[in-house]
């Protein structure tokens, strides 16, 4: 992981400590066995972090020993996410294509020598809810402002972003048309290479309006980000599943707003 985003923290008792992701600022503070947190968040993607604000609004989390060294590292949201394609995608029969969307992380905060002992995760990026599917049948998801893009440049990639690599295929006899997809982001790992953090590669297929779309997690490195390392695992480890609504297709019933 970069060494300046994603680090591990040693605090000194009773001191606050300020750190910088994106657009949002960590504060710790150690107190005898107690690990304080507070955020704030501004227009500002790197930089030096911003100041503590006059009244911060701590939460204080007790742990089971004195913890001087914290870790900060990147995970995946715990909702689906529903991901916008700017104009509606048409496939047609057995056409596949590649897309990738910018996911941005939270942050899980965690004693470096007990990963288990969770004190808090922060949205880098505070995401807008929504509704994935129909009124009697759906997710509740987080909405991405973001579009997927064909082509992934350089200048795209921020550390506190997670590149999700998709592979889309249309295996029906059917034209598929849709403009939403939805990504069971709790299932990928995080890999990060250089300044950059990366998922696994989803391939989704999709075998019909009246059959199940099938969702394989690849579970290793993309191609494009060859020689990362592996700094987060999947909150719910499933590499593949089906049946699950995964896009939004043009005919679909639709809900103002969602």
């Amino acid at each position: 992981m970069s060494s300046k985003t994603w680090s591990e923290i040693t605090l000194t008792e009773g001191e606050v400590h300020r750190h910088r992701i994106g657009p949002l600022t960590i504060f710790l503070r150690k107190l005898l066995n107690e690990i304080w947190v507070a955020s704030s968040r501004d227009e500002k993607r790197k930089g030096e972090p911003d100041n503590l604000p006059d009244k911060p609004e701590w939460v204080r989390m007790a742990l089971p020993g004195e913890f001087r060294v914290i870790r900060l590292a990147p995970v995946l949201p715990d909702r689906p996410v529903v991901i916008d394609t700017e104009h509606a995608y048409r496939f047609m029969s057995q056409t596949r294509t590649k897309v990738y969307s910018r996911i941005p992380a939270f942050v899980r905060i965690t004693p470096a020598s007990r990963e288990d002992l969770i004190i808090a995760e922060i949205p880098s990026v505070v995401l807008s809810e929504t509704w994935f599917g129909i009124f009697t049948e759906g997710e509740l998801s987080y909405s991405l402002s973001s579009t997927a893009r064909r082509i992934l440049t350089d200048d795209l990639l921020e550390p506190y972003l997670v590149v999700c690599p998709m592979e889309i295929r249309n295996n029906s006899s059917d034209e598929l048309k849709f403009e939403k997809v939805c990504l069971r982001a709790d299932r990928l790992s995080i890999y990060a290479k250089d300044n950059a953090l990366w998922a696994d590669e989803t391939v989704i297929t999709y075998n019909g309006m009246d059959s199940e779309t099938h969702m394989e997690m690849k579970g290793v490195v993309p191609g494009e980000a060859a020689g990362a390392s592996l700094v987060s695992r999947p909150r719910s480890p499933v590499k593949r599943s089906m049946g699950l609504k995964t896009f939004k297709l043009l005919r679909d019933f639709h809900i103002p707003g969602f």
